[in-house]
């Protein structure tokens, strides 16, 4: 067996391989004899070949220029990309989530303005791509989380509220002014059953978003405070979180649903961009009652001008009890009818029992679709 080299001997093979030098003088006389002796004589060069050898350059594997690599390179950019983290959804599925989710939002904001009875907007702050230690990382304990379903599909998604959002929507229910609380606690009894039926609202609103893709029965399966004690996925599962702002009066709070990556795989895998706005386009029955009877719940405020006039700041300092101001309407016209602002109606003034009543008399401007303008010589009717 031959001798076996020394550290000394190793670095210098080393360093010979990355200079692209010569090996010939790694290691002592006797090491040579014993290496010659391993493999036989020692075989012959003709001069000519090793001036030759030595004219033609040699190609190390190990080796690399510097300016050939930048060259290669030209402008491209590079970026970092992690390993431990790979991305499971495609940047085209990340858009169309997105875009699917912004028009929930503003569907859920409709929901809960006619709920709360006070104007209510949510917009969509980002759909991010992560894990779900990190997830659970970033919810504060005590914090209101529903487990969820969307059947058929078996796999439980995460619906979560922020405390100071969730406690503002409490007290604006519970006959308040809609303030925040100071202390973070947990919800009673009868406060999650009103926050459940808000949930329920918001997973109703969401199958609907998803219905082009398939029939959807949304179901609350449980209630968590503390975020430790929810395990949809392995920690280190890939989930899509979509996190929402929801302003209300002059308080706004953090709302965030997220999905798995198997609901991800079995819902959005073959939705692309092109689809979604190809599906956005068509109004299907069901859209349309939907939208129907959600409209027809709404409540518009509704008022009568019953004319115009000019005055001056001198005549208006001297008003007193008793004056007559002269409109710019004749005693037969009709009064304008306005809804929410705007004129759409014509009417006459009248009385019905001890009340002041506006009888329709012409629909000035037709703008809802299907609104029949036939209408009999009664008119409206007073109730």
């Amino acid at each position: 067996m031959g001798d076996i080299l020394s550290q000394d001997e190793i670095d210098a093979l080393l360093s010979a391989v990355a200079d692209g030098g010569d090996f010939g003088d790694i290691g002592d006389d006797s090491s040579d004899d014993n290496i010659s002796g391993s493999y036989g004589a020692s075989p012959s060069f003709d001069s000519s070949q090793a001036m030759s050898s030595a004219n033609t350059p040699t190609y190390n594997p190990l080796y690399m220029d510097d300016d050939d690599d930048d060259d290669d390179l030209g402008d491209r950019v590079l970026s970092l990309y992690d390993f431990r983290r790979p991305d499971r959804v495609s940047k085209d599925q990340m858009r169309t989530i997105q875009n699917m989710h912004e028009g929930y939002a503003r569907i859920f904001s409709t929901s809960l303005t006619n709920y709360l009875r006070t104007f209510v907007e949510i917009e969509v702050v980002s759909v991010d791509q992560l894990t779900y230690s990190e997830f659970i990382m970033s919810i504060s304990n005590p914090s209101c989380i529903h487990l969820f379903k969307m059947d058929p599909i078996d796999v439980s998604a995460i619906f979560e509220m922020n405390p100071s959002l969730v406690f503002f929507i409490i007290d604006r229910l519970f006959g308040g002014q809609g303030r925040v609380s100071e202390h973070n606690r947990e919800l009673t009894r009868i406060e999650q059953n009103v926050i459940r039926s808000i949930v329920s609202r918001g997973l109703d609103d969401l199958a609907g978003v998803w219905e082009h893709m398939g029939e959807f029965s949304p179901k609350i399966t449980d209630y968590e405070t503390n975020p430790m004690f929810v395990q949809i996925a392995p920690p280190g599962e890939t989930v899509i979180l979509i996190t929402f702002e929801v302003h209300m009066l002059k308080s706004s709070g953090l709302m965030s649903i997220c999905f798995p990556h198997m609901i991800i795989e079995q819902v959005f895998s073959s939705l692309g961009g092109q689809s979604w706005m190809t599906t956005q386009a068509q109004v299907t029955p069901e859209t349309r009652v939907m939208m129907e009877s959600e409209i027809q719940n709404l409540t518009v405020p509704l008022s009568v001008l019953v004319g115009n006039t000019k005055l001056t700041i001198r005549d208006l300092l001297q008003l007193e009890t008793g004056d007559i101001l002269c409109l710019d309407k004749n005693k037969d016209s009709d009064l304008i009818v306005q809804i929410g602002g705007k004129s759409k109606m014509a009417g006459k003034s009248g009385v019905v029992g001890r009340k002041k009543a506006v009888k329709i008399t012409d629909i000035l401007a037709d703008e809802v679709p299907g609104m029949e303008q036939d209408y009999d010589e009664e008119g409206a009717e007073y109730e």
